[in-house]
């Protein structure tokens, strides 16, 4: 182990780093190669758009997606490369991971970091079972958030300890972006220069002056927003899709409106009137809860507990300036995570990443001290426990890049199967937006969840008009399949294709 990490170290830097992005994209490539072309529902929703935007269908692409950066991007590389839509965000996907990748080792460098920080970062990065092994494969836009958000805190970073114009563009613009592929990262682009009015170290006026500087962008497109919508009337907030979800007069009331409804059950349906008045404090404390288990689980245990003794050894092992700016992009994204949760009742550990990312940063300054440790030390427990633990990550590297479970890819093997029994292009329904999408279907949006599309067509007859239907089940709700036998049956189960440990299900019926 010794002899290891004194080569690491003594390695150029810059070839590390090629070395280190080149085997990101090479995961990246490789987690797309054994899904098989599986796909997340939204990303129906990018294709389609994107689809429609090369075909220069502009209109009808925001009414499919009005957040447009991500199809857009597809749509490029679809232009320039005239490769499949599909293949066009595979390839996206490898791109932006690359450069996530490159930015996050290198604001491990900015934090201080040295070759083995840095190769201990890129270690923990690709064993995450949670960013590699669960959403990499997805294509959505949450790669290229994650390639500009990190970009962005490069910059800043750098702003913060030089003072460099050029870098609080470069910031801004790279925060800009982030926002235009999720609309979260709003609050790092407004909240994250307030960092220098706290920088007491320098006087008021300076202060200011580089808060102001870290926002001119900003201002000035500000600017230019206001004046657009003055001189053309016809313009509204409702032109500037998900921005009018930010900048509403009704934020709080917004943020706060589910949050008071779901009090008011839980004070007269779970606590009763001598606990009434605990309900909100109730809601927010599971909220909390929710929050760290979230932060955990994301994060990874081991990377999460390593965070927290980087976070207490902070000033032998970080850059202060560094430190400073990703505690405050830390602080931010738990923000960001709490007014999510208050909002719309759900946390999707996707929403959690940006916190991951900060996270696994701070243990990768804890991992390098561990390896480092271990060559001073001679004790063969803690040797033991290094190899342990450096064998740990390799297992989850390895474990995020081998072929997923049988059952993996069971819509699409539903909608194959359809499609090789259907010789004579006979109806065939399906409530799953993907199966339409493998089908190669027409493309039509669900409105509700796919059991609310399945009764509308059994209500309304229309499903008798199919030869074949593809119904989603699940093992949580077996009164579905009950209330398909008994109200459909003219229809009979004739093949089933189960998920990863039949806790999901395609079921395919024909009319008899």
């Amino acid at each position: 182990m010794q002899s290891l990490t004194q080569k690491i170290e003594q390695y150029p830097i810059s070839k590390l780093s090629l070395m280190i992005v080149i085997l990101a994209m090479l995961v990246a490539a490789q987690m797309q190669y054994i899904q098989h072309g599986w796909i997340n529902p939204d990303s129906v929703l990018y294709f389609e758009s994107a689809r429609l935007f090369s075909a220069g269908q502009w209109k009808e692409a925001l009414q499919v997606w009005n957040w447009p950066l991500y199809p857009l991007s597809i749509a490029a590389v679809h232009k320039v490369t005239s490769m499949e839509i599909h293949s066009s965000a595979q390839v996206l996907n490898v791109l932006f991971f690359g450069l996530s990748t490159y930015s996050f080792i290198h604001i491990i460098r900015l934090a201080g970091g040295t070759q083995l920080t840095v190769a201990a970062g890129a270690l923990i990065l690709l064993s995450s079972q949670y960013i590699i092994g669960d959403v990499l494969e997805m294509l959505m836009r949450d790669e290229g958030f994650w390639a500009f958000y990190l970009t962005g805190i490069v910059f800043f970073i750098r702003f913060y300890q030089r003072l460099r114009f050029q870098d609080a563009l470069l910031w801004q613009l790279c925060a800009i972006i982030a926002t235009l592929f999720r609309i979260e990262a709003i609050t790092y682009l407004v909240l994250l220069p307030t960092l220098f009015l706290f920088s007491f170290n320098a006087n008021f006026k300076t202060r200011v002056r580089y808060f102001l500087t870290a926002h001119s962008l900003n201002i000035f497109l500000t600017v230019a927003l206001i004046t657009a919508v003055a001189i053309h009337g016809e313009l509204s907030m409702k032109n500037f899709g998900r921005l009018q979800e930010v900048f509403t007069l009704n934020i709080y009331h917004e943020l706060t409106r589910k949050l008071l409804s779901h009090a008011i059950i839980m004070s007269n349906d779970v606590l009763g009137k001598y606990l009434e008045e605990f309900a909100v404090q109730g809601l927010l404390l599971t909220f909390t809860y929710v929050m760290i288990v979230k932060a955990i689980s994301t994060t990874g245990l081991v990377n999460f507990v390593m965070a927290m003794f980087a976070i207490k050894n902070r000033a032998a092992l970080l850059e202060s300036k560094a430190f400073l700016v990703l505690m405050a992009v830390g602080i931010i994204s738990v923000v960001n995570m709490a007014l999510i949760i208050t909002k719309v009742f759900v946390l999707s550990s996707r929403y959690v990443v940006g916190l991951a990312f900060v996270l696994m940063i701070f243990s990768a300054f804890q991992f390098a001290k561990v390896l480092v440790h271990d060559n001073q030390v001679n004790g063969k427990k803690h040797k033991w426990l290094t190899i342990a633990l450096v064998i740990f990550m390799l297992l989850s590297l390895i474990k995020n890049i081998l072929p997923k479970a049988e059952g993996y890819n069971y819509i699409q093997d539903a909608a194959a199967w359809v499609k090789t029994a259907n010789n004579d292009n006979k109806p065939v329904f399906a409530d799953e937006v993907r199966v339409r999408y493998y089908m190669e279907s027409a493309f039509t949006r669900n409105q509700g969840d796919n059991w609310k599309v399945v009764k509308k067509a059994i209500d309304s007859e229309e499903i008798l008009n199919y030869e074949y239907l593809l119904i989603s089940h699940s093992e949580k709700r077996p009164e579905h399949e009950k209330t398909i036998a008994e109200q459909l049956p003219q229809f009979r189960e004739v093949k089933r294709f189960n998920s990863v440990k039949a806790k999901k299900s395609i079921v395919i019926y024909q009319k008899q």
